[in-house]
Order: C-alpha cells, then structure tokens, then sequence
C-alpha cells in the first residue's frame, strides 16, 4: 500500500506542465477511454511480454510501472524513466487514442482500397499546425480528419480484424522498446545525443527480439513509423545538409532516420529467414521493406519538400477524399 501511495505522489510531482501544447481530444474523451487504454497495456505487459523474458531481463525490469498522463509533450510521445528506484513508462492516453484511431483509419482506407496519400497528408498538417501555431489548441482528430464513417469496426470485420493488428502490435513494439530502454539502463539525463541515438537502435533491437519470442507479427511497426516520420523534423525541414546534420548530433534525442530504419528492416530480415511459417515469414518481409521505404523517404528531401507543398495546398476537407489525386 505504501509504494502505489508513493507512486501516486510521484505521478502527480512528474506529471507534465500545463504548457500550450497539440490537442487533438476533449479531457472528457481521454477519460471515457483510460480504464480500456490501462487494462489492455497491463495485458501486453504481464502476458505478451514478461512471459517471454530471460530470468535477467525480469529481474532488472521487476516492479515497472505504467502511467497513463492524460498527455504528452506530442501525439506521439513515449518515453521511459526511473523514479525513486522505480522503473517507469509514460504511455500517454491521448498518445494511444491518436495510434488507435490511425489504425482504424488506414485499417478501412486499405480494406477498401481507398487512396492513403491522405494519412501523410493528415500528419503533415499536424506537423504545420504545431509549427504555425505554438500557442496549442485544437486539431482535428484522425476519424474526422479522413472521413472514416462513425463505428465502422462494428459494420466490418475486415476494419475491425486488421486496425486490431495494427493497434496491438503498434502498441506492443512501443511498450518493449520502452522496456528495452529500461532493461539497458538508458535514462541518464546527462547522456550526450549520439548516445541517446545509440541507445534508440539498441532499445529497438529487444523489442523486435523480444516480439519475435513472443510470436508477434509487428504489422503496427509500419503505422508507428509512418506517423513518426510525418510528423517529426526531416532534413527538409532545414536549409542545408549541414544544418539538418548538426540538428541530428544535437538536439535529436529520439531520431527517425534512415539509418535507424534500415537496421530494423534488417532485424525483421533476420527473423523472416528463422521463421518456419512461410506466411510469417512473408509478413516480415514485407514489414522489413515497408520500413527500409519509409526511411528512403525520410532521407529523400526533395519527396519532403514534395509533401510540404501537397500538405500546403491541400484544405481539410480534401482529406476526406477517396482516391489519389495529384497537387499541383
């Protein structure tokens, strides 16, 4: 009784500051969804990761905890921490809203074979509207955004059965990676960046081991890392080569670039030639090159630029649309 008394102290001394920030949903929204959001992370925790854990990875990760803030610094902000001695992992309830409801939207959107260029035309949006707009305030939220018709996982079991894939596997991949930095000990705050990047590739590679023990096909490891990429800073954000790559030995703590990219392509290459399924094995595959895409894409600053001017020419509600359709 005395620890929960003491993390409950704890939650509220770390909980974050009421500095302006993105919000995409209503307080009341995050509430209605927390005890869910809270039931189904202790599940992933106890059941689809602790149990395939060495003895030693156990031990040095006995009595994490996970906190659910109502928000984080983004939509997309995880991270990990010790308190007093204790292992923690901040999984923010608006955080896992934003990847539950980009699943349901691609889940739908490819069911259907609806064009995606929307999604990364929502998170480019996203991205301008917290530049252009540092005050905070409301943005609208993925379902709205894309048109996806009101509780259609309860119309189709198709959308139901691939955004649940999407969603858990998403979920499993963040929570083992924030795990991993945990297990390895990377929480000093005095750690330089190239450290934090190194240990962002390490953290990476015991959540793709620790999934594959598990069984896991990662499907959500795609949605994750499309949402991360269009959303956090890429070298066109930057006026030179020069300046992007200070910006990485810097100040980017938690980077999405190629090179990272590409190592986990490599990972799942790995696990898909150990695979005994071949369906397995073919899923692998295709996460692995999805992924090597997805940081293609991240170095290619002329596709960025590309997508910034799609993203500035593009209103609102031309995201709702149903097929490509070329920005001139």
């Amino acid at each position: 009784m005395k620890r929960i008394f003491v993390l409950l102290i704890l939650f509220v001394l770390w909980a974050p500051s009421a500095a302006a920030q993105l919000q995409i949903y209503s307080d009341q929204q995050l509430a209605q969804d927390e005890k869910r959001y809270s039931e189904r992370f202790q599940f992933l925790l106890q059941k689809g990761l602790l149990d395939f854990m060495t003895p030693d990875e156990r031990r040095a990760l006995q009595g994490v905890f996970i906190r659910h803030w109502t928000r984080g610094e983004s939509p997309i902000a995880f991270f990990a921490s010790v308190i007093d001695g204790t292992p923690v992992v901040t999984a923010p309830l608006e955080s896992l809203k934003f990847i539950e409801d980009l699943s349901v939207a691609y889940a739908w959107r490819y069911q259907n074979r609806y064009s995606l260029e929307p999604m990364d035309e929502y998170l480019g949006m996203l991205k301008q509207q917290e530049a252009a707009n540092p005050q905070g305030g409301p943005a609208p939220d993925p379902m709205t955004a894309l048109g996806v018709p009101p509780g259609i996982w309860q119309q189709d079991q198709r959308v139901d059965d691939l955004s649940l894939r999407f969603r858990n596997t998403a979920w499993a991949f963040i929570l083992a990676h924030e795990l991993g930095h945990l297990r390895f000990g990377h929480t000093e705050e005095e750690a330089s960046p190239e450290e934090i990047q190194r240990q962002e590739e390490v953290a990476d590679a015991f959540a793709v081991d620790l999934l594959g023990r598990s069984g896991t096909i990662p499907m959500g490891m795609i949605l994750w890392f499309q949402a991360t990429a269009g959303y956090m800073k890429n070298r066109s954000d930057f006026a030179s080569d020069a300046a992007y790559f200070e910006w990485m030995r810097g100040t980017a703590e938690h980077p999405v670039n190629g090179r990272r990219l590409r190592n986990l392509a490599a990972m799942l290459h790995q696990q898909a030639g150990a695979e005994y399924d071949p369906n397995n094995a073919e899923i692998l595959r295709f996460i692995a090159e999805r992924l090597a895409a997805i940081g293609e894409t991240v170095e290619n600053p002329e596709m960025q630029l590309l997508l910034k001017r799609c993203v500035g020419l593009r209103r609102l509600e031309d995201l709702r649309r149903l097929e490509d359709r070329p920005c001139y």
